[in-house]
């Protein structure tokens, strides 16, 4: 046993550190014995009495056919898991790349209303100098309007 575990077991024994941490360190410590052959059937009877008392009610022994199953069914659970993640995932990056684009869009056409406001006396003279640009604009407008809208 490592000095750890001798002091602690002296310290129990002689009642200056009475926890039911350090009775349920020595418990494991007499199981560890039991199965290297230094305990006694009666240590062992005594530490299964103390585990049924601790997890009466909260610990269901499984077989190991239900066990497997369990464990198959959590396996599942964690593929659906990570695929709604991955799923989210893609979707949050998506939206993000939209919400870009419908920036990109309303910066677009914030400069298409200045261009407008300052051209308006050439378009509507239709100088044929600022056809090109007037067309531009025009053709902005119908592309890009359903995005913003």
């Amino acid at each position: 046993m490592s000095d750890f575990l001798d002091n602690l077991k002296k310290a129990a024994d002689t009642g200056e550190f009475n926890s039911e941490a350090a009775k349920k360190i020595l418990d494991i410590n007499t199981l560890a014995d039991v199965k290297l052959g230094k305990g006694s059937v009666k240590d062992i009877e005594r530490l299964s009495e103390s585990v049924d008392k601790e997890f009466k009610g909260k610990a269901i022994p499984v077989t190991e056919e239900e066990a497997l199953e369990l464990n198959s069914d959590y396996e599942k659970k964690m593929e659906e898991f990570k695929k709604q993640d991955f799923i989210n995932s893609q979707l949050a990056i998506l939206i993000d790349i939209e919400d870009m684009v419908k920036a990109s869009v309303g910066d677009m056409f914030s400069f298409v209303d200045e261009l407008e406001s300052k051209f308006e006396k050439e378009f509507e003279e239709e100088n044929p100098i600022y056809s090109e640009l007037f067309l531009k604009i025009e053709k902005i407008k119908l592309n890009f309007k359903p995005i913003i809208n």
